[in-house]
């Protein structure tokens, strides 16, 4: 049990994921319709994801700023039916996170890299990915 006041660290990927799915939730069209978000691909074909379109977040690199902050490097990367519009659909995840103001435990986050599409090795999927640095403020219980 951690005692009051004591800095516990925020979980970034599982905060981005909850952050991704509420921005997405209030997007229209059709590169959004029936995406779904998560920690991991699935069990699909190859290992591939179940589903399309899919958005898989990732840590590659967390950094710990003693007590209060955290930096992590988030990998989020698409399965989509086209390479366009797995792109597209990264490019609006980084807008909507990047664009975002401080709120609760997520401060911040900055684009590392633009939208990089391609084709699975694995399932021959469309993809593409960013990754950016988020900011996290640990939390006080």
């Amino acid at each position: 049990m951690t005692a009051a006041g004591v800095p516990v660290p925020v979980d970034v990927v599982e905060l981005v994921v909850r952050l991704v799915r509420r921005l997405l939730a209030g997007n229209a069209g059709e590169i959004v319709r029936g995406v779904q978000v998560a920690t991991e691909t699935g069990r699909g074909h190859n290992g591939g994801p179940p589903s399309l379109p899919w958005l898989l977040v990732a840590a590659d690199d967390h950094d710990w700023d003693w007590p209060v902050i955290q930096t992590a490097s988030i990998r989020i990367t698409c399965w989509h039916r086209t390479e366009h519009a797995a792109k597209a659909l990264v490019a609006l995840v980084m807008g909507l996170l990047c664009a975002r103001r401080a709120s609760g435990a997520f401060l911040a986050a900055e684009p590392d890299t633009a939208p990089i599409s391609g084709v699975d090795p694995h399932t021959s999927a469309p993809l593409a990915f960013i990754v950016v640095t988020v900011t996290a403020r640990a939390s006080t219980r």
